[in-house]
């Protein structure tokens, strides 16, 4: 009897830990995200791209930024 509730809590604990590295991960990926837009917008080396691929770059990252932010539970 006791065996069947140790096997669930190791599910439940499985699933927590699980939880938390994902979230480490979108955590790590914002970061990631960010450092990124911040390089699109002022590094000089990004004045070489062509300016609409730049744009669209700058557009999706921002799009990406903002729904990790969301997914995050982070607030504007």
């Amino acid at each position: 009897m006791s065996r069947a509730f140790v096997k669930e809590d190791d599910g439940e604990r499985g699933s927590l830990v699980s939880d938390i590295q994902h979230r480490e991960a979108k955590i790590e990926w914002l970061r990631i995200q960010e450092k990124k837009l911040e390089m699109l917008l002022n590094d000089p080396k990004s004045k070489k791209i062509k300016p609409q691929t730049l744009e669209r770059w700058i557009k999706e990252t921002r799009e990406d930024i903002k729904k990790t932010r969301t997914e995050l539970g982070y607030k504007d």
